[in-house]
Order: structure tokens, then C-alpha cells, then sequence
């Protein structure tokens, strides 16, 4: 495994010497920045060269996650206990009272479960636990505050940033470090993730391919032929290029069976679409399903029920179904949704046993409410993201308000004149 560590200097070295000792097999490779932010300039290089990521303490890790999604195995190395209490001893050593302090990024339970295990009677305690609605440079003008109003004799942080800066100008800091327990658990975590990930990748999964608009009549007879065989030809490269199997069923339909891996990321649905285009170009439409699962039963079983929504969509969609029963879709869209097909919560069957509506509807509704961060709509909005006619949205969004699943919000006047719009709020 090649694991990447991003974060200050000081740490990053610690954790990478400590993996070495642990683990020799481990290829460790270092990103460096000493503020959180600045991680970000580094992550995307990050995640291609490596395999799997530690971050040196939560503030570098939330500042990433905060606007970049991570998609490799990953953790941070918390400032637990150990980190405390080492930092309290240097405290000590230094011939320094402990009775006033303030402390950043550590959890206030940690700290009070800690402060009473090794009968510290602090007498004033200011504690401010890391939030990513915080900028790092704000840490260092509240542990300033305290101590200019005479409140603190000791400061501590978790961020190197705010270390040096606060070291510079001949405050009393210091440092949270990492310790090598907390780098354990870290390592440890982010090992289960990476053998888990690499095996999900592992698990089957099966692409069916199914062509439309195939003329079989005498008139285009050999010419269809031709262009079989040049549709053929495309398929079998595409297979080739992601190490799968490739079986052909009848004229029109290919199941392909390949490692999840080479089969659910963004690169294969780009591959699927230019495949698709292809195709069109030599005068058919291809519909595509993706399935996956523990068993090659199962796999296929899900690519055919993903098939069935991608022939039944407009443009041929793409769609994929998971070995849980997650349908996400239509891949590669502004409107994509994950959603489960399986109703387990009882107030979703409740919902449905009241309108009439599918469980699969209304989970569908709550997963686009949670991504327009609204539970606002009108009849055409809902139907656009349902992919559905604007007279059955207006049949769903009837049936809630009718069960008082729903509201009429207000009351949308068209800058044409005619007759408004109702906008309603869904109330679930």
C-alpha cells in the first residue's frame, strides 16, 4: 500500500518514521503544508499517487472534506489522551502551573474525562473544540484574548499554524502533538479501509448491453449486417479496455462481466457514454444497466433491473444497482440520485399505505429534497426530476396534500398572466 500524509512538517515526519517501524512493507509518501487550508492545493495529487491518505489532525482533514470529495481510503490522527498528557508533562517540566489554561480541537468530554483520570484540579479551563466554520488564525486571537485579559497562564493548540504564530510573538504555547498510539489507531483504520475498499473492488460486477432500433427487415437486411459487425467490433475493445468477459445473448443484448473496480467509477461511465455514442453514430441506440453484487446471480439480476430503467428513461440513461438494493442514477447527470429500492423504515410504508404512492416514489422524493436543500415544488420542477409527465407530478403532489403529507406553499403568478402556479412543500 502507498499511503499518503498530508499535513505541518513536524507531524507528517513523525507519523511517516512511526509507519516505517511499524509496518516495513508500507511505501509512505509526504504532502507538505504547514496550514490547513493549504491542503487542498496538494490533495488531487494526493489521491492520484497514492492509495490511501492519513492527515495529520482533524482541522487539515475537515478542511479538505469541506470542499473536496475524497475518494480513497482515509482517516486523521485525533489529539486524544496521549496527546494531552504529554503536552500537560512538558507543561510540568517547564515548572509551569497548569491551574489556568486554554486548550483548541480537543473534544470537551475528552478533556474532562482526562483532567479527572489523572486529578488535575485546573481552576479555569477555556476549551474550543475545532468547527470548519472556524478559520485556524481565529484559534490564535481567542487563546491571545484569554491571556491579554489575564484569564490563562498556558496556552495549548492542536495546529501547527497557530503554534508558530503564537510561539513568534512569545506566548506561552504548546503544541498537541501526535503521538504514536493515536498514529496507531489511525494507521489501523485506515488499513481496514483500504483491504474493505479493495475488496468491494473486487466483488462481481455485470454491464448488460442491449441494442435498439435493430432493422431486421430484407431491404436493410445486409447493410444492417455490416454495421452489426462494426458495433461488434466497438464493444469488444470497450471490454477489452476494462479486463472483463464478454458474452453475447441473441442479436441485440451483451452480458459483460468484469471487477466492480474497473466497472463503478467515472471513468468507465465515460467510457459507457462515448460507447453509446458510437453506437448511435452507425444507427442504433445502446442501453446499458449496471449491476453489482456478492454473487454473479446477483450482479446480473441488479444489471437487468438497471437495464429495464434505462430503456424505460428518455436518451437511454444509465443507471447502476448495488448488492444493496442502492439504485444511483442517471449516472453521469445534474439530476443523479442514490437511493435504496428497499423500504425499510416504517414511516416510508407508512407514507405510502396513506397515498398510494410507491415507497420507492417517496424515497425518491426525500434523496432530490436533500440535494436541492429544498421541499419546495412546482409540477414541473418535480416532474423534471422524476423524469415523469407533468400530469402524473401534479396526480403525486395532489395525492400528499390530500393526506396532509403536503401543503400549498404560495402561489407562483407566470410573468405572462394567466393562471399562478402552486407551489407546494413537501412536509417529510
Amino acid at each position: 500500500m502507498k499511503l499518503g500524509v498530508v499535513g505541518p512538517s513536524d507531524s507528517s515526519h513523525k507519523i511517516k518514521q512511526y509507519l516505517n517501524e511499524i509496518d516495513k512493507e508500507i511505501e509512505v509518501k509526504l504532502y507538505i503544508r504547514e496550514k490547513a487550508v493549504q491542503a487542498l492545493e496538494v490533495i488531487d495529487v494526493c489521491e492520484e499517487e497514492c492509495d490511501a491518505i492519513i492527515f495529520t489532525g482533524c482541522g487539515v482533514s475537515e478542511a479538505v472534506k469541506s470542499k473536496h470529495e475524497i475518494k480513497k481510503p482515509n482517516s486523521f490522527v485525533s489529539r486524544g489522551g496521549t496527546s494531552i498528557t504529554k503536552a500537560f508533562l512538558q507543561v510540568r517540566n517547564a515548572n509551569m502551573s497548569l491551574e489556568r489554561f486554554s486548550i483548541d480541537v480537543v473534544e470537551n468530554e475528552i478533556l474532562e474525562d482526562l483532567l479527572k483520570e489523572i486529578d488535575i484540579n485546573s481552576k479555569e479551563v477555556f476549551s474550543k473544540p475545532f468547527s470548519n466554520q472556524i478559520d485556524e488564525m481565529e484559534y490564535a486571537k481567542w487563546h491571545i484574548k484569554l491571556y491579554k485579559e489575564n484569564k490563562i497562564d498556558v496556552m495549548f493548540t492542536g495546529f501547527a499554524g497557530v503554534y508558530n504564530e503564537l510561539k513568534k510573538q512569545g506566548y506561552p504555547v504548546f503544541r498537541l502533538e501526535a503521538t504514536r498510539p493515536l498514529i496507531k489507531v489511525c494507521y489501523e483504520n485506515v488499513k481496514t479501509s483500504y483491504a474493505l475498499n479493495k475488496a468491494q473492488s473486487s466483488q462481481i460486477a455485470v454491464e448488460i448491453l442491449h441494442l435498439v432500433d435493430y432493422k431486421g427487415s430484407k431491404e436493410n437486411y445486409y447493410s444492417n449486417m455490416i454495421k452489426k459487425s462494426e458495433v461488434d467490433k466497438v464493444i469488444v475493445e470497450y471490454v477489452k479496455s476494462i479486463q472483463g468477459s464478454l458474452f453475447n445473448f441473441g442479436r441485440d443484448e451483451y452480458i459483460i462481466f468484469a471487477h466492480r473496480g474497473a466497472i463503478n467509477n467515472e471513468i468507465n461511465y465515460n467510457k459507457l457514454f462515448k460507447l453509446q455514442n458510437d453506437i448511435k453514430s452507425r444507427g442504433f441506440s445502446l442501453g446499458v444497466g449496471i449491476g453489482i453484487g456478492v454473487t454473479a446471480y446477483q450482479a446480473e439480476a441488479n444489471g437487468y433491473k438497471a437495464l429495464k430503467r434505462c430503456l424505460d428513461s428518455n436518451d437511454f440513461k444509465i443507471f447502476s444497482i448495488d448488492e444493496n438494493e442502492t439504485i444511483k442514477g442517471p449516472l453521469g447527470s445534474d439530476n443523479e440520485l442514490a437511493y435504496s429500492l428497499i423500504a425499510s423504515e416504517e414511516y416510508i410504508i407508512d407514507i405510502s399505505n396513506k397515498t398510494g404512492l410507491s415507497c420507492e416514489s417517496i424515497v425518491k422524493i426525500m434523496a432530490i429534497s436533500e440535494i436541492r436543500q429544498s421541499k419546495v415544488y412546482d409540477t414541473k420542477e418535480l416532474a423534471d426530476y422524476l423524469g415523469i409527465s407533468d400530469r402524473s407530478a401534479r396526480r403525486i403532489l395532489n395525492k400528499l396534500v390530500e393526506a396532509n403529507l403536503a401543503r400549498v406553499y404560495a402561489k407562483e403568478t407566470s410573468k405572462g398572466g394567466g393562471r399562478p402556479k402552486n407551489l407546494i412543500e413537501i412536509l417529510f
